[in-house]
């Protein structure tokens, strides 16, 4: 049954602003009122102004305040304070946890982090003090703020309680430290696929946002990466005593700024595409469209996103790359296979791409021996090297050595012919092996 909608008068939606924006418009004075003498730049702080916002947003979205042209305005500037303050929040955490993240920024990273993080104070900012004009506007009412600095002290530290909880022995961690690390692979090699291993141009920001990457592309990394991280948590030992505890904890740091920067450059893409990108609006909301446009410097939130958040997650995903191979080759099972060469036209080009995509698929070290050759199963170019050493000797058989998932696919595989009849021509492949097609 569907709730029959009434007109609400504005005194009476005025009377509800003021009970449930109170605390919002308190927090926004006290952040303007203050900036200048001393930055009250806390996580408490940008956490209290998420949390106030948040409830204003949802009571004006409850009472359709974006279709009404006295209160659209006022709910364009809550929701921009809501989404900045969440911006903060995430930059905050990162220039704070900078130094004890093992990842290997560098001072251009820890600059540019900084960089960020004071546009988006001074951004939000301008918007506190333009929702503070129109709430007076409206007839709000504004109380004085009574807060007091020690109530948003700083969350970060360098100082640690005792570590002092005995190691613990994970069931199946072996396992799970095999899956996780292969993820960790995979979702590099997609997110290298989207292109953002270099800055861009001023002048090409507009071509890049939306077009070639969006809210929607980052929110999906973003949660990929945050079931990665929770894997990670919940199914790997943190037993700091063992040889390995510093790759595993680099590799943790890795997933963790990785996460960091999508988280922000989600917020950030959702921000520009919701309320700054042109997509034909007119009367009151162009009007207000041009307003947070004044607001914000949209060039550098565009640079932001794309030359900060998504190439920095870039540049550390890629990094991490290196510590999740080693440890994927450390605990992976290995084992050995004798597999058929393909029929009449031996290793050409499509047996040595699919093989290669079955290695680079699970991520672990696979290699082709022959006779006293070793030949990376992961590389196309190296397939086809011993293809030709195979079709010289006249070999019927090839041995591979490594990750027995890999080996267990390419055994499927060498069962069909590597996927092609006899005169070269693709044949289906089988379900097991539904990620090569």
């Amino acid at each position: 049954m569907t709730s029959r909608l009434e007109t609400i008068s504005c005194t009476e939606f005025l009377e509800l602003v003021d009970y449930f924006a109170d605390e919002l418009l308190e927090l926004c004075q006290f952040f303007v009122a203050h900036y200048e003498e001393k930055l009250p730049d806390t996580e408490r702080l940008y956490a209290r102004l998420c949390y106030a916002s948040k409830l204003v947003e949802d009571l004006l979205d409850y009472h359709g305040a974006k279709n009404n042209q006295k209160w659209c305005k006022f709910r364009e500037l809550v929701a921009s304070v809501l989404n900045f303050a969440s911006a903060a929040f995430t930059m905050k955490h990162i220039v704070s946890r900078i130094s004890f993240y093992e990842i290997g920024a560098d001072s251009s990273f820890i600059f540019t982090s900084r960089l960020v993080h004071r546009f988006l104070i001074n951004t939000l900012i301008n918007i506190c003090q333009e929702l503070i004009a129109e709430s007076r506007k409206l007839g709000i009412r504004l109380t004085p703020p009574a807060l007091e600095w020690d109530r948003f002290s700083n969350l970060s530290s360098n100082r640690f309680l005792e570590f002092d909880v005995s190691p613990q022995d994970l069931h199946g961690e072996k396992h799970h430290i095999v899956r996780i690390t292969t993820a960790y692979l995979n979702i590099n090699r997609d997110f290298e696929a989207l292109g953002f291993y270099k800055r861009f141009k001023a002048e090409d920001f507009r071509a890049v946002i939306p077009a070639r990457i969006n809210e929607e592309i980052l929110r999906k990394f973003e949660m990929i990466i945050h079931n990665l991280q929770s894997s990670y948590d919940t199914y790997i030992g943190r037993d700091s005593s063992r040889t390995e505890s510093s790759k595993f904890k680099s590799l943790r740091d890795h997933i963790s700024i990785s996460l960091h920067l999508l988280e922000l450059s989600g917020r950030m893409s959702h921000y520009f595409e919701r309320h700054l990108f042109d997509v034909g609006r007119i009367g009151i909301f162009q009007e207000i469209q041009r307003l947070l446009s004044r607001l914000i410097k949209t060039e550098f939130l565009l640079d932001a996103i794309i030359n900060y958040a998504v190439y920095y997650c870039t540049e550390f995903l890629s990094k991490g790359k290196s510590l999740a191979q080693s440890l994927l080759n450390q605990y992976i099972e290995h084992g050995e296979i004798t597999a058929g060469v393909p029929v009449k036209l031996g290793f050409h080009s499509r047996p040595c791409m699919l093989v290669a995509k079955i290695v680079q698929h699970y991520g672990g070290q696979v290699e082709m021996i022959i006779g006293e050759d070793h030949f990376d199963a992961s590389s196309i170019l190296d397939l086809q090297w011993a293809g030709g050493k195979v079709h010289r000797e006249d070999l019927s058989q090839v041995k591979f050595q490594g990750d027995v998932r890999a080996l267990a696919d390419i055994q499927i595989l060498a069962s069909i012919n590597y996927g092609e009849d006899t005169m070269g021509k693709g044949i289906p492949l089988p379900p097991e092996l539904f990620y090569l097609r």
